[in-house]
C-alpha cells in the first residue's frame, strides 16, 4: 500500500518528530502508511523555505500529509486549507495543528479527499504541492491543470520536484498550462517551480 492510498493498511507505529521551518520550531506526530514518517522530507523543507506569501493569502496545500507545509505557514497567511487522500495523514494533520498550538482564531481546515474533489468551494491565492511522484505523471499533471481552475487571478501554484524525477518535463508542462513558469530554487537535487495565473487581457 502506498501513502497516496486512502486507507493505509500497515500497522500503526506512531512517533513524534521535530524540525525548524521558517524559523519556527515545530513538532509533528507521524505514523506508518504516510509520506516521510521518520523525518520532515527534504523536498518539503526546501519548498516551505522558498515560499513567498502575503498576510491576505488564502492557501491550499494539496497532498498535505501530516501537515508540515500548512502548519509552518499558518501564522503568515489569511487561511489554510489542507487536503490529502490518506485518512491516516488527515487525522494526524488535525492533531498536529493542536500540537503546535495554532491559535483557535486561525482559519485552518483539513479535508480528506482525492486531489481537489472536496476543496472546490472557494478560490485560492496560492496552491502548494509536493506531488506524489510515485503516483505517476497523470496525477501530477492533474494537480497543475485542475489547480489552475481554483486559483484567483494573479494567484500562483508552487511545486517541488526532484531534478532527476522529471523536473524538466514538469517545468515544460507548467509553462504549457499557465504560459509561464519560474524556477525559484535549485537546491539539494530539488527544484521549486512556480507558475502564475494572470488575468486575461481583453
Amino acid at each position: 500500500m502506498h501513502y497516496f492510498s486512502e486507507k493505509p493498511e500497515s500497522a500503526h507505529k506512531e512517533m513524534t518528530i521535530e524540525g525548524i521551518l521558517r524559523n519556527k520550531k515545530l513538532i509533528f506526530k507521524t505514523d506508518t502508511g504516510i509520506f516521510s514518517p521518520k523525518k520532515i522530507d527534504k523536498g518539503t523543507k526546501i519548498l516551505v523555505e522558498a515560499l513567498e506569501l502575503n498576510k491576505t493569502d488564502d492557501v491550499l496545500d494539496i497532498g498535505c500529509g501530516y501537515g508540515v507545509v500548512g502548519i509552518a505557514i499558518a501564522d503568515e497567511v489569511n487561511s489554510i486549507t489542507m487536503t490529502d487522500i490518506n485518512k491516516r495523514a488527515v487525522k494526524l494533520a488535525k492533531e498536529n495543528i493542536k500540537l503546535n498550538d495554532i491559535s483557535k482564531d486561525k482559519d485552518i481546515t483539513v479535508v480528506q479527499g482525492d486531489l481537489y474533489e472536496n476543496v472546490k468551494n472557494k478560490k485560492y491565492d496560492v496552491i502548494i504541492s509536493n506531488p506524489p511522484i510515485k503516483a505517476g505523471k497523470e496525477i501530477i499533471h492533474r494537480i497543475i491543470k485542475e489547480g489552475k481552475e481554483l486559483l484567483k487571478d494573479n494567484g500562483s501554484i508552487w511545486v517541488v520536484i526532484q531534478t532527476k524525477h522529471g523536473a524538466k518535463s514538469l517545468t515544460k508542462f507548467m509553462e504549457e498550462v499557465f504560459g509561464n513558469v519560474e524556477i525559484i530554487t535549485i537546491k539539494g537535487g530539488y527544484r521549486v517551480l512556480r507558475s502564475k495565473k494572470y488575468k486575461l487581457r481583453h
